[in-house]
């Protein structure tokens, strides 16, 4: 069963817990991972999303955005 303290085996969030994952990612898991073996993280991923969009913890979209804009102009987020 996954819940929101089960670690992602998968993905660029590997090794996080469900809920300290940003609420894009959450959203995105919620959406793409429907109709695969993964279901059931998609199934959680909606409801630790929902939690954080009541809680209003979305700072970790904040730091997601950045990195997109180094990426997008060349520069590896990890390597700073």
């Amino acid at each position: 069963m996954v819940t929101k303290n089960t670690r992602l085996p998968f993905g660029k969030h590997k090794g996080k817990k469900l809920k300290d994952c940003p609420a894009s990612y959450l959203k995105w898991v919620s959406e793409h991972l429907t109709d695969s073996d993964f279901h059931d993280w998609s199934v959680a991923a909606k409801e630790v999303f929902e939690i954080h969009k009541k809680e209003d913890k979305f700072t970790g979209d904040l730091e997601e955005a950045a990195d997109d804009f180094l990426r997008k102009h060349g520069v590896d987020p990890n390597n700073l």
